[in-house]
Protein backbone atom coordinates (compact mmCIF):
# COMPACT_ATOMS: atom_id res chain seq x y z
CA UNK A 1 0.00 0.00 0.00
CA UNK A 2 2.84 2.01 0.83
CA UNK A 3 5.04 1.47 -2.00
CA UNK A 4 2.23 2.25 -4.42
CA UNK A 5 2.25 6.00 -3.06
CA UNK A 6 5.53 6.66 -4.05
CA UNK A 7 8.67 7.73 -2.26
CA UNK A 8 7.26 10.92 -1.23
CA UNK A 9 3.87 9.19 -0.47
CA UNK A 10 5.64 7.00 1.79
CA UNK A 11 7.26 9.60 3.99
CA UNK A 12 4.23 11.36 4.20
CA UNK A 13 2.18 8.14 5.44
CA UNK A 14 5.28 7.98 7.71
CA UNK A 15 5.11 10.74 9.49
CA UNK A 16 1.34 10.31 9.56
CA UNK A 17 1.95 7.67 11.76
CA UNK A 18 4.59 8.74 13.68
CA UNK A 19 1.93 12.29 14.69
CA UNK A 20 -0.68 9.81 15.15
CA UNK A 21 1.70 7.82 17.73
CA UNK A 22 3.09 11.21 19.59
CA UNK A 23 -0.74 12.02 19.68
CA UNK A 24 -1.57 8.82 21.71
CA UNK A 25 1.82 9.25 23.65
CA UNK A 26 0.39 13.04 24.93
CA UNK A 27 -2.98 11.36 25.16
CA UNK A 28 -1.86 8.42 27.53
CA UNK A 29 0.25 11.06 29.77
CA UNK A 30 -2.49 12.98 29.95
CA UNK A 31 -5.01 10.39 31.36
CA UNK A 32 -2.06 9.30 33.95
CA UNK A 33 -1.69 12.56 34.58
CA UNK A 34 -5.24 13.42 35.61
CA UNK A 35 -5.93 9.94 37.06
CA UNK A 36 -2.78 10.70 39.22
CA UNK A 37 -4.55 14.22 40.27
CA UNK A 38 -7.67 12.36 41.30
CA UNK A 39 -6.41 9.50 43.65
CA UNK A 40 -4.38 12.09 45.09
CA UNK A 41 -7.28 14.15 45.72
CA UNK A 42 -8.84 11.51 47.85
CA UNK A 43 -5.73 10.08 49.63
CA UNK A 44 -5.06 13.38 50.62
CA UNK A 45 -8.92 13.84 52.19
CA UNK A 46 -8.38 10.99 54.30
CA UNK A 47 -4.18 11.83 55.57
CA UNK A 48 -5.43 15.28 56.10
CA UNK A 49 -8.42 15.13 57.71
CA UNK A 50 -8.66 11.32 58.92
CA UNK A 51 -12.27 11.31 56.73
CA UNK A 52 -13.46 7.45 57.18
CA UNK A 53 -13.56 6.19 53.27
CA UNK A 54 -14.27 3.55 50.76
CA UNK A 55 -11.58 0.95 50.43
CA UNK A 56 -9.73 2.70 47.78
CA UNK A 57 -7.45 1.55 44.73
CA UNK A 58 -5.04 3.93 43.40
CA UNK A 59 -5.49 2.15 39.58
CA UNK A 60 -9.43 1.42 39.54
CA UNK A 61 -10.33 4.28 42.30
CA UNK A 62 -13.79 2.87 43.98
CA UNK A 63 -14.67 1.09 41.05
CA UNK A 64 -13.87 -2.29 42.61
CA UNK A 65 -15.85 -1.27 45.64
CA UNK A 66 -19.24 -0.53 42.94
CA UNK A 67 -18.44 -3.73 41.06
CA UNK A 68 -18.77 -5.78 44.41
CA UNK A 69 -21.53 -4.60 45.68
CA UNK A 70 -23.12 -4.62 42.25
CA UNK A 71 -22.38 -8.30 42.70
CA UNK A 72 -23.86 -9.21 46.14
CA UNK A 73 -26.89 -7.19 45.95
CA UNK A 74 -27.40 -8.48 42.59
CA UNK A 75 -28.18 -5.28 40.92
CA UNK A 76 -29.61 -5.65 37.25
CA UNK A 77 -27.48 -4.09 34.38
CA UNK A 78 -29.88 -1.82 33.78
CA UNK A 79 -30.77 -0.78 37.32
CA UNK A 80 -31.25 3.06 37.28
CA UNK A 81 -27.46 4.01 38.91
CA UNK A 82 -29.08 6.47 41.78
CA UNK A 83 -30.04 3.33 43.55
CA UNK A 84 -26.08 2.30 43.82
CA UNK A 85 -25.43 4.95 46.64
CA UNK A 86 -28.69 2.76 48.33
CA UNK A 87 -26.54 -0.23 48.04
CA UNK A 88 -23.74 1.75 49.08
CA UNK A 89 -25.25 2.83 52.43
CA UNK A 90 -26.60 -0.56 53.37
CA UNK A 91 -22.81 -2.40 52.89
CA UNK A 92 -21.09 0.31 54.71
CA UNK A 93 -23.57 1.62 57.41
CA UNK A 94 -20.67 3.06 59.69
CA UNK A 95 -19.31 5.35 56.54
CA UNK A 96 -22.53 6.33 55.71
CA UNK A 97 -23.84 6.74 58.71
CA UNK A 98 -21.28 9.96 58.92
CA UNK A 99 -23.05 11.53 56.68
CA UNK A 100 -21.36 11.37 53.26
CA UNK A 101 -19.53 8.92 50.96
CA UNK A 102 -16.49 10.48 49.10
CA UNK A 103 -16.71 8.08 45.55
CA UNK A 104 -13.82 7.90 43.57
CA UNK A 105 -15.00 6.68 40.04
CA UNK A 106 -12.90 8.60 37.44
CA UNK A 107 -12.89 8.42 34.61
CA UNK A 108 -16.27 6.73 34.51
CA UNK A 109 -17.54 9.95 36.04
CA UNK A 110 -16.45 12.80 38.46
CA UNK A 111 -15.14 12.88 41.59
CA UNK A 112 -17.70 12.92 43.64
CA UNK A 113 -19.15 12.88 47.34
CA UNK A 114 -22.73 11.36 48.24
CA UNK A 115 -24.52 13.29 50.83
CA UNK A 116 -26.81 11.61 52.85
CA UNK A 117 -27.50 13.72 55.50
CA UNK A 118 -30.40 15.90 55.23
CA UNK A 119 -29.53 18.53 57.36
CA UNK A 120 -25.72 18.51 55.30
CA UNK A 121 -27.74 18.56 52.50
CA UNK A 122 -29.60 21.49 52.98
CA UNK A 123 -26.26 23.00 53.81
CA UNK A 124 -25.72 23.42 49.86
CA UNK A 125 -29.23 23.85 48.48
CA UNK A 126 -30.73 25.81 51.03
CA UNK A 127 -28.99 27.63 53.01
CA UNK A 128 -26.11 28.14 51.07
CA UNK A 129 -27.32 27.32 47.55
CA UNK A 130 -24.35 26.40 45.89
CA UNK A 131 -24.24 26.94 41.70
CA UNK A 132 -25.00 23.98 39.47
CA UNK A 133 -22.18 21.45 38.69
CA UNK A 134 -20.43 23.14 36.00
CA UNK A 135 -19.85 20.09 33.69
CA UNK A 136 -23.78 19.88 33.33
CA UNK A 137 -24.24 23.73 31.45
CA UNK A 138 -20.85 23.09 29.98
CA UNK A 139 -21.03 19.66 28.43
CA UNK A 140 -24.58 17.83 29.16
CA UNK A 141 -26.91 20.16 28.12
CA UNK A 142 -24.54 22.52 26.09
CA UNK A 143 -25.43 21.08 22.47
CA UNK A 144 -29.54 20.63 23.95
CA UNK A 145 -29.58 24.42 25.46
CA UNK A 146 -26.11 25.64 25.55
CA UNK A 147 -26.48 25.53 29.31
CA UNK A 148 -28.83 28.54 29.15
CA UNK A 149 -31.52 27.21 30.51
CA UNK A 150 -33.39 27.74 33.76
CA UNK A 151 -31.79 24.52 34.96
CA UNK A 152 -28.38 25.57 34.15
CA UNK A 153 -28.25 29.74 34.67
CA UNK A 154 -26.40 30.66 37.37
CA UNK A 155 -26.47 33.86 38.98
CA UNK A 156 -28.59 37.27 37.82
CA UNK A 157 -29.07 35.60 34.69
CA UNK A 158 -30.79 32.82 36.29
CA UNK A 159 -32.81 35.16 38.60
CA UNK A 160 -34.21 37.11 35.79
CA UNK A 161 -34.97 33.63 34.21
CA UNK A 162 -36.90 32.55 37.47
CA UNK A 163 -38.63 35.63 38.06
CA UNK A 164 -39.49 35.72 34.43
CA UNK A 165 -41.31 32.39 34.32
CA UNK A 166 -42.80 31.72 37.85
CA UNK A 167 -45.97 33.57 37.24
CA UNK A 168 -47.09 30.62 34.76
CA UNK A 169 -46.25 28.48 37.27
CA UNK A 170 -48.11 29.57 39.68
CA UNK A 171 -51.06 27.76 41.24
CA UNK A 172 -53.68 30.31 40.43
CA UNK A 173 -52.60 30.10 37.00
CA UNK A 174 -52.55 26.47 36.37
CA UNK A 175 -56.06 25.69 37.92
CA UNK A 176 -56.86 28.41 35.29
CA UNK A 177 -55.67 26.31 32.53
CA UNK A 178 -57.36 23.41 33.65
CA UNK A 179 -60.21 23.49 31.49
CA UNK A 180 -57.77 23.21 28.58
CA UNK A 181 -55.85 20.56 30.34
CA UNK A 182 -59.08 18.50 30.91
CA UNK A 183 -59.44 18.51 26.66
CA UNK A 184 -56.38 16.28 26.74
CA UNK A 185 -57.52 13.99 29.54
CA UNK A 186 -60.62 13.00 28.05
CA UNK A 187 -58.42 11.76 25.32
CA UNK A 188 -55.92 9.80 27.39
CA UNK A 189 -59.39 8.34 29.46
CA UNK A 190 -60.53 7.03 25.83
CA UNK A 191 -57.22 5.72 25.02
CA UNK A 192 -58.20 3.67 28.28
CA UNK A 193 -61.41 2.90 27.88
CA UNK A 194 -60.13 0.94 24.32
CA UNK A 195 -57.22 -0.64 25.91
CA UNK A 196 -59.99 -2.43 28.40
CA UNK A 197 -62.18 -3.31 25.66
CA UNK A 198 -59.70 -5.13 23.60
CA UNK A 199 -57.94 -6.86 27.07
CA UNK A 200 -54.54 -6.16 25.83
CA UNK A 201 -51.21 -5.48 27.06
CA UNK A 202 -50.33 -2.27 26.85
CA UNK A 203 -46.78 -0.31 27.96
CA UNK A 204 -48.30 2.18 30.63
CA UNK A 205 -45.84 4.51 30.34
CA UNK A 206 -46.35 5.14 26.90
CA UNK A 207 -49.17 6.28 27.64
CA UNK A 208 -48.74 8.36 30.45
CA UNK A 209 -45.71 9.75 28.29
CA UNK A 210 -47.95 11.19 25.79
CA UNK A 211 -50.85 12.79 28.22
CA UNK A 212 -48.09 14.70 29.95
CA UNK A 213 -46.42 15.81 26.65
CA UNK A 214 -49.83 16.69 25.33
CA UNK A 215 -50.69 18.60 29.07
CA UNK A 216 -47.54 20.45 28.86
CA UNK A 217 -48.18 21.46 25.25
CA UNK A 218 -51.70 23.02 26.44
CA UNK A 219 -49.84 24.67 29.57
CA UNK A 220 -46.53 25.97 28.12
CA UNK A 221 -47.60 26.67 24.59
CA UNK A 222 -51.14 26.71 24.29
CA UNK A 223 -51.86 24.56 21.75
CA UNK A 224 -53.02 20.93 21.02
CA UNK A 225 -49.88 18.81 20.21
CA UNK A 226 -52.17 15.48 19.79
CA UNK A 227 -49.34 12.78 20.46
CA UNK A 228 -51.83 11.03 21.80
CA UNK A 229 -53.14 10.58 18.45
CA UNK A 230 -50.44 11.17 16.09
CA UNK A 231 -46.68 11.40 15.76
CA UNK A 232 -45.53 14.92 16.92
CA UNK A 233 -42.78 16.27 14.81
CA UNK A 234 -41.62 18.72 17.52
CA UNK A 235 -41.47 15.99 20.42
CA UNK A 236 -40.17 13.50 17.91
CA UNK A 237 -37.11 15.84 17.30
CA UNK A 238 -36.69 16.57 20.61
CA UNK A 239 -36.32 13.15 21.92
CA UNK A 240 -34.36 12.38 18.63
CA UNK A 241 -31.79 14.97 20.46
CA UNK A 242 -31.82 13.67 24.26
CA UNK A 243 -30.79 10.52 22.66
CA UNK A 244 -27.54 12.17 21.82
CA UNK A 245 -27.41 13.44 25.62
CA UNK A 246 -25.15 11.67 27.52
CA UNK A 247 -24.42 11.81 31.68
CA UNK A 248 -21.83 9.17 32.07
CA UNK A 249 -19.20 8.03 30.01
CA UNK A 250 -20.51 6.89 26.39
CA UNK A 251 -17.60 6.48 23.74
CA UNK A 252 -20.20 5.26 21.09
CA UNK A 253 -21.89 8.98 21.57
CA UNK A 254 -18.70 11.10 22.33
CA UNK A 255 -17.01 9.48 19.41
CA UNK A 256 -19.86 10.12 16.84
CA UNK A 257 -18.33 12.18 14.09
CA UNK A 258 -21.95 13.20 12.77
CA UNK A 259 -23.26 14.34 16.27
CA UNK A 260 -22.75 17.55 16.29
CA UNK A 261 -24.10 18.06 12.96
CA UNK A 262 -27.27 15.84 14.06
CA UNK A 263 -27.18 18.59 17.40
CA UNK A 264 -27.40 21.81 14.79
CA UNK A 265 -30.22 19.96 12.91
CA UNK A 266 -32.40 19.27 15.43
CA UNK A 267 -32.00 22.47 17.39
CA UNK A 268 -32.63 24.49 13.68
CA UNK A 269 -35.61 22.33 13.30
CA UNK A 270 -37.00 22.94 17.13
CA UNK A 271 -36.03 26.71 16.91
CA UNK A 272 -38.53 26.86 13.95
CA UNK A 273 -41.29 24.52 15.39
CA UNK A 274 -40.88 26.96 18.68
CA UNK A 275 -40.39 30.55 17.06
CA UNK A 276 -43.83 31.10 15.88
CA UNK A 277 -45.31 29.83 19.28
CA UNK A 278 -43.41 32.78 20.85
CA UNK A 279 -44.07 35.15 18.08
CA UNK A 280 -47.79 35.10 17.58
CA UNK A 281 -48.25 35.13 21.58
CA UNK A 282 -46.10 38.76 21.30
CA UNK A 283 -47.96 40.38 18.44
CA UNK A 284 -51.53 39.11 19.94
CA UNK A 285 -50.84 39.27 23.67
CA UNK A 286 -54.62 41.66 23.93
CA UNK A 287 -56.20 39.17 22.29
CA UNK A 288 -55.19 36.18 23.93
CA UNK A 289 -58.95 35.33 25.96
CA UNK A 290 -59.01 33.93 29.28
CA UNK A 291 -56.30 32.04 31.09
CA UNK A 292 -52.58 32.64 30.20
CA UNK A 293 -49.97 29.75 28.81
CA UNK A 294 -46.78 29.66 30.60
CA UNK A 295 -44.86 31.30 27.82
CA UNK A 296 -48.05 34.20 27.39
CA UNK A 297 -47.17 35.52 31.02
CA UNK A 298 -43.21 34.94 30.65
CA UNK A 299 -43.66 37.26 27.67
CA UNK A 300 -45.85 39.61 29.33
CA UNK A 301 -42.72 42.17 30.49
CA UNK A 302 -41.13 42.38 27.20
CA UNK A 303 -45.42 42.75 26.03
CA UNK A 304 -45.44 45.77 28.48
CA UNK A 305 -42.19 47.57 27.35
CA UNK A 306 -43.24 47.25 23.86
CA UNK A 307 -46.15 48.52 22.88
CA UNK A 308 -45.84 49.38 19.56
CA UNK A 309 -47.63 46.85 18.17
CA UNK A 310 -45.09 46.52 14.67
CA UNK A 311 -42.24 46.10 16.84
CA UNK A 312 -43.24 43.18 18.65
CA UNK A 313 -42.35 41.78 14.96
CA UNK A 314 -39.29 42.10 15.04
CA UNK A 315 -38.67 40.35 18.57
CA UNK A 316 -34.49 40.08 18.84
CA UNK A 317 -33.26 36.76 17.61
CA UNK A 318 -31.00 36.33 20.82
CA UNK A 319 -34.67 36.80 22.78
CA UNK A 320 -36.43 33.85 21.15
CA UNK A 321 -33.23 31.75 20.96
CA UNK A 322 -33.17 32.29 25.12
CA UNK A 323 -37.39 31.60 25.28
CA UNK A 324 -36.98 28.39 22.54
CA UNK A 325 -34.17 27.01 25.27
CA UNK A 326 -36.63 27.66 28.51
CA UNK A 327 -39.44 25.90 26.30
CA UNK A 328 -36.62 23.05 25.42
CA UNK A 329 -35.77 22.24 29.22
CA UNK A 330 -39.60 22.67 30.25
CA UNK A 331 -40.87 20.58 27.89
CA UNK A 332 -38.21 17.67 28.08
CA UNK A 333 -38.28 18.09 31.69
CA UNK A 334 -41.95 18.89 32.47
CA UNK A 335 -43.05 14.97 30.74
CA UNK A 336 -40.39 12.83 31.53
CA UNK A 337 -40.64 12.68 35.04
CA UNK A 338 -44.57 13.10 35.30
CA UNK A 339 -45.11 10.58 32.81
CA UNK A 340 -42.82 8.05 34.94
CA UNK A 341 -44.58 9.20 38.48
CA UNK A 342 -47.58 8.57 36.97
CA UNK A 343 -47.20 5.28 36.06
CA UNK A 344 -45.89 4.51 39.75
CA UNK A 345 -48.79 5.59 41.16
CA UNK A 346 -50.78 3.52 38.62
CA UNK A 347 -48.92 0.65 39.52
CA UNK A 348 -48.84 0.78 43.45
CA UNK A 349 -52.42 1.62 43.49
CA UNK A 350 -52.98 -1.84 41.82
CA UNK A 351 -50.97 -3.39 44.15
CA UNK A 352 -52.64 -1.76 47.33
CA UNK A 353 -56.57 -1.82 46.90
CA UNK A 354 -56.83 -0.35 50.21
CA UNK A 355 -55.14 2.71 49.72
CA UNK A 356 -56.99 2.89 45.99
CA UNK A 357 -59.78 2.53 47.56
CA UNK A 358 -59.51 5.98 50.08
CA UNK A 359 -58.51 7.55 47.05
CA UNK A 360 -61.61 7.19 45.36
CA UNK A 361 -63.31 7.41 48.62
CA UNK A 362 -62.22 10.94 48.41
CA UNK A 363 -62.86 11.36 44.97
CA UNK A 364 -66.56 10.22 45.44
CA UNK A 365 -66.83 12.98 48.72
CA UNK A 366 -65.35 15.81 46.51
CA UNK A 367 -66.85 15.31 42.90
CA UNK A 368 -69.94 12.86 43.61
CA UNK A 369 -70.33 9.67 42.69
CA UNK A 370 -71.33 10.19 38.94
CA UNK A 371 -68.15 9.65 37.56
CA UNK A 372 -69.59 10.85 34.21
CA UNK A 373 -70.08 14.26 35.69
CA UNK A 374 -66.21 14.94 37.21
CA UNK A 375 -64.96 16.27 33.96
CA UNK A 376 -67.49 19.14 33.50
CA UNK A 377 -67.89 19.83 37.66
CA UNK A 378 -63.70 20.48 37.45
CA UNK A 379 -64.11 22.37 34.50
CA UNK A 380 -66.67 24.78 36.61
CA UNK A 381 -64.27 24.66 39.67
CA UNK A 382 -60.82 23.79 38.99
CA UNK A 383 -59.95 24.82 42.66
CA UNK A 384 -61.99 21.00 43.95
CA UNK A 385 -58.57 19.81 43.02
CA UNK A 386 -57.05 21.41 46.04
CA UNK A 387 -59.53 19.65 48.47
CA UNK A 388 -58.15 16.31 47.35
CA UNK A 389 -55.24 15.89 50.22
CA UNK A 390 -55.05 11.82 50.07
CA UNK A 391 -54.62 12.35 46.27
CA UNK A 392 -51.60 14.82 46.98
CA UNK A 393 -50.10 12.24 49.83
CA UNK A 394 -50.40 9.41 47.11
CA UNK A 395 -48.69 11.07 44.67
CA UNK A 396 -45.54 12.45 47.35
CA UNK A 397 -45.39 8.57 48.64
CA UNK A 398 -44.81 7.66 44.97
CA UNK A 399 -42.54 9.96 44.34
CA UNK A 400 -40.83 8.89 47.43
CA UNK A 401 -40.37 5.45 46.92
CA UNK A 402 -39.74 5.76 43.02
CA UNK A 403 -37.98 9.43 42.53
CA UNK A 404 -37.41 10.06 38.67
CA UNK A 405 -34.99 12.04 39.94
CA UNK A 406 -32.12 11.13 42.31
CA UNK A 407 -30.77 14.39 43.88
CA UNK A 408 -29.21 17.10 42.51
CA UNK A 409 -25.37 18.09 41.79
CA UNK A 410 -23.37 21.22 43.42
CA UNK A 411 -20.31 22.93 42.46
CA UNK A 412 -18.23 23.68 45.89
CA UNK A 413 -16.22 26.98 45.82
CA UNK A 414 -12.60 26.83 47.24
CA UNK A 415 -12.49 26.02 50.75
CA UNK A 416 -15.96 25.08 51.57
CA UNK A 417 -16.90 22.49 54.20
CA UNK A 418 -20.23 20.89 54.91
CA UNK A 419 -20.80 20.23 58.84
CA UNK A 420 -22.20 17.18 60.02
CA UNK A 421 -25.13 18.87 62.66
CA UNK A 422 -24.47 16.45 65.51
CA UNK A 423 -20.96 15.76 65.52
CA UNK A 424 -19.32 18.93 63.97
CA UNK A 425 -16.49 17.16 61.94
CA UNK A 426 -15.88 19.45 58.90
CA UNK A 427 -15.79 17.95 55.75
CA UNK A 428 -13.87 19.22 52.37
CA UNK A 429 -15.57 19.59 49.50
CA UNK A 430 -13.84 21.68 46.75
CA UNK A 431 -12.90 19.59 44.12
CA UNK A 432 -15.72 16.81 44.45
CA UNK A 433 -18.98 16.95 42.68
CA UNK A 434 -21.81 17.53 45.22
CA UNK A 435 -24.18 15.04 45.05
CA UNK A 436 -27.64 15.07 47.55
CA UNK A 437 -28.54 11.67 47.34
CA UNK A 438 -31.72 11.99 47.93
CA UNK A 439 -33.06 8.58 46.40
CA UNK A 440 -31.31 6.97 49.26
CA UNK A 441 -32.76 9.47 51.93
CA UNK A 442 -36.05 8.57 51.05
CA UNK A 443 -36.11 4.76 51.73
CA UNK A 444 -33.68 5.60 54.71
CA UNK A 445 -35.50 3.87 57.96
CA UNK A 446 -33.91 5.86 59.82
CA UNK A 447 -36.10 8.94 58.94
CA UNK A 448 -39.02 6.77 56.99
CA UNK A 449 -40.46 4.04 59.10
CA UNK A 450 -41.51 0.76 56.73
CA UNK A 451 -39.54 2.94 54.54
CA UNK A 452 -39.74 0.35 51.59
CA UNK A 453 -43.53 0.17 51.97
CA UNK A 454 -46.54 2.20 50.25
CA UNK A 455 -48.43 4.59 52.97
CA UNK A 456 -49.60 7.65 51.82
CA UNK A 457 -51.15 8.28 55.16
CA UNK A 458 -47.54 10.19 55.97
CA UNK A 459 -48.27 12.97 54.60
CA UNK A 460 -51.89 13.89 55.98
CA UNK A 461 -50.55 13.44 59.27
CA UNK A 462 -50.53 16.20 61.93
CA UNK A 463 -49.73 14.87 65.09
CA UNK A 464 -45.79 15.84 64.65
CA UNK A 465 -45.05 13.07 67.44
CA UNK A 466 -46.51 10.61 65.07
CA UNK A 467 -43.22 8.08 64.09
CA UNK A 468 -44.55 8.16 60.54
CA UNK A 469 -44.60 12.11 60.50
CA UNK A 470 -41.77 13.21 58.03
CA UNK A 471 -39.08 14.66 59.53
CA UNK A 472 -37.93 18.15 58.69
CA UNK A 473 -36.03 18.08 54.95
CA UNK A 474 -36.20 14.83 54.33
CA UNK A 475 -38.45 14.58 51.15
CA UNK A 476 -36.72 16.07 48.67
CA UNK A 477 -37.76 14.58 45.09
CA UNK A 478 -38.40 18.59 43.78
CA UNK A 479 -34.99 19.36 45.96
CA UNK A 480 -35.50 22.37 48.02
CA UNK A 481 -34.41 25.84 48.49
CA UNK A 482 -34.10 28.72 45.93
CA UNK A 483 -33.14 25.98 43.47
CA UNK A 484 -36.24 23.88 43.22
CA UNK A 485 -38.07 22.44 40.10
CA UNK A 486 -39.99 25.38 39.00
CA UNK A 487 -42.65 22.92 37.69
CA UNK A 488 -43.56 20.94 41.08
CA UNK A 489 -47.26 22.92 41.12
CA UNK A 490 -47.51 21.65 37.56
CA UNK A 491 -47.23 17.85 38.48
CA UNK A 492 -49.29 18.18 41.46
CA UNK A 493 -52.17 19.82 39.26
CA UNK A 494 -51.61 17.42 36.62
CA UNK A 495 -51.48 14.34 38.72
CA UNK A 496 -54.80 15.18 40.50
CA UNK A 497 -56.37 15.86 37.62
CA UNK A 498 -55.70 12.31 35.95
CA UNK A 499 -55.94 10.35 38.41
CA UNK A 500 -59.68 12.75 39.64
CA UNK A 501 -61.02 11.40 35.81
CA UNK A 502 -59.39 8.11 35.77
CA UNK A 503 -58.83 6.28 39.30
CA UNK A 504 -62.40 5.40 39.63
CA UNK A 505 -63.73 3.83 35.98
CA UNK A 506 -60.35 1.89 35.75
CA UNK A 507 -57.95 -0.87 37.78
CA UNK A 508 -54.64 -1.34 35.95
CA UNK A 509 -53.06 -4.84 36.96
CA UNK A 510 -48.83 -4.99 35.72
CA UNK A 511 -48.53 -7.86 33.27
CA UNK A 512 -44.68 -9.09 33.66
CA UNK A 513 -43.94 -12.62 32.58
CA UNK A 514 -44.29 -14.57 35.69
CA UNK A 515 -40.08 -15.43 35.46
CA UNK A 516 -39.24 -11.28 34.73
CA UNK A 517 -36.76 -10.15 37.06
CA UNK A 518 -37.38 -8.37 40.57
CA UNK A 519 -34.99 -6.23 42.23
CA UNK A 520 -35.96 -4.02 45.35
CA UNK A 521 -39.10 -6.20 46.31
CA UNK A 522 -40.85 -5.29 42.52
CA UNK A 523 -40.43 -6.22 38.90
CA UNK A 524 -41.37 -2.35 37.88
CA UNK A 525 -37.70 -1.73 39.16
CA UNK A 526 -36.47 1.63 38.12
CA UNK A 527 -34.22 1.64 35.14
CA UNK A 528 -31.64 3.67 33.13
CA UNK A 529 -33.04 3.91 29.40
CA UNK A 530 -30.33 5.71 27.50
CA UNK A 531 -32.90 6.97 25.03
CA UNK A 532 -34.52 9.01 27.70
CA UNK A 533 -31.35 10.69 29.06
CA UNK A 534 -30.85 10.16 32.59
CA UNK A 535 -33.97 10.02 34.64
CA UNK A 536 -35.40 6.71 35.86
CA UNK A 537 -37.78 4.86 33.89
CA UNK A 538 -40.30 1.96 34.73
CA UNK A 539 -38.90 -1.41 33.73
CA UNK A 540 -40.05 -2.58 30.04
CA UNK A 541 -42.16 0.21 30.11
CA UNK A 542 -44.97 -1.32 32.71
CA UNK A 543 -46.34 -3.63 30.69
CA UNK A 544 -49.90 -3.92 32.07
CA UNK A 545 -53.55 -4.54 31.59
CA UNK A 546 -55.97 -1.56 32.27
CA UNK A 547 -59.62 -2.83 33.77
CA UNK A 548 -63.20 -0.79 33.77
CA UNK A 549 -64.44 -0.83 37.32
CA UNK A 550 -68.06 -0.20 35.85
Amino acid sequence: MLQSLGPSGSIIASYLIKGIGYLALVGLAVFFYRLYQVRILFRRVQSEHGIPMLPHSFLLGHLIVLAKVSMKYKIPRDGHGQWMFHHLQLEYPEIAGKGIIYMDVWPIGYPMIAVYHPEMMAQFTQEHSLPKWESMARVEFAPFTGGEDLVNLEGNEWKVARSMFNPGFSVRNLLSLVPDMIEEVLVFRERFRKAASSGEVVKLEDYTTSITVDVIGRAVLGTRLQTQAKANRLMATMKAQLRLIYFELDLGKLLNPIRPLRHWIYNRIIKNELAPYILNTAQNYEKIEGAKTIVALALKSYVNETQDYSARGNIPPDFVDRVVKHIKIFMFAGHDTTATALAYIYYLLGKNPDKAAKLRAEHDEILGTNVAAAADLIRADPTLLNKMPYTIAVLRETLRLFPPVGGTIRQSPPGHFLTHPETGVRYPTHGFMLHSSASTLLRDPAYWPEADSFIPERFILRDENDPLYPVKNTWRPFEMGPRNCIGQELVSVEIRLILALTAREFEIEDAYPVDAPSWMGHKAYQVTNPEVVSTAHVKDGLPARIKSRQ
